[in-house]
């Protein structure tokens, strides 16, 4: 049992730091570790550990590690489920207006992660030659143009008419995507309908942040980058959790 902890722990220890070297950190890169490294310390000082859960508060200690670690892989397992289930939903084609949701960008150029979001936009628009896109996300720390002008840029790279393309450079959060691409609907395509494209993992919040701010638009769920997949749904699923609780989603 104890090998079982350490090759559990040591994996998921390794996880965050790889991912760490290669991705921006945040609670999904760390999450791996936050787990792994206790059952790795128990694991590896073993001989300390057995005789020390004999005692009143080590088996304490021990029961409340197995409810916590019980109740993480139900909370993981159920809100994966959920996630999962509205990320391989597409929206339908023809819609009035897309939306596509930001995220990082190095410097001028589009991250990976935002390039399989503008990818699957450039898919949706091929099959919805009359809808017009709002590409939306600010500038952030090490980006040299916003969100939204890397994204127009790369669209218009690929053969999108920079006509149908409106930024919205101000957005910091998916609640203020949302947010301030309501007022550009609301100023332009009043009435309209509309889908937007986000990874496929964050469809669900997304959807349910858009009903929030007075937007009805389907999801169109983007390719993840295979190994952050995991991450990715761990820190969604905790971010499905507190804005539940905030009240920030119905």
């Amino acid at each position: 049992m104890y090998y079982l902890l350490i090759i559990a722990g040591g994996l998921m220890t390794m996880d965050t730091i790889w991912l760490s070297t290669v991705c921006n950190g945040n609670l999904g890169t760390a999450l791996p570790a936050i787990m792994g490294v206790p059952l790795l310390l128990i694991g590896l000082f073993k001989r300390f550990f057995m005789p020390w859960f004999r005692t009143p508060a080590g088996h304490i200690a021990k029961v409340l590690l197995i409810a916590c670690y019980s109740a993480a892989v139900v909370f993981f397992c159920c809100m994966g489920a959920m996630l999962g289930s509205a990320a391989h939903r597409k929206a339908d084609y023809g819609k009035d207006v897309l939306i596509v949701l930001g995220c990082a960008v190095r410097g001028e150029r589009v991250s990976l992660t935002l390039k399989l979001r503008l990818d699957a936009a450039l898919e949706y628009l091929e099959h919805s030659p009359n809808t017009a896109v709002i590409v939306s996300g600010g500038k952030g720390d090490g980006e040299n143009i916003s969100e939204a002008e890397a994204m127009k840029r790369y669209l218009v790279s690929h053969g999108v008419d920079e006509g149908r393309i409106i930024t919205e450079d101000k957005s910091t959060s998916t609640w203020e995507n949302f947010k301030f691409s309501k007022a550009i609907l609301d100023e332009r395509f009043p009435g309209a309908s509309a889908a937007f494209v986000t990874t496929n993992f964050h469809v669900y919040r997304a959807g349910r942040v858009a009903i929030m701010n007075g937007i009805e638009a389907e999801g169109y769920g983007a390719k993840d980058v295979w190994y952050t997949k995991l991450n990715n749904y761990m820190r969604e699923s905790i971010a499905v959790a507190v804005y539940k609780l905030r009240g920030l989603l119905i």
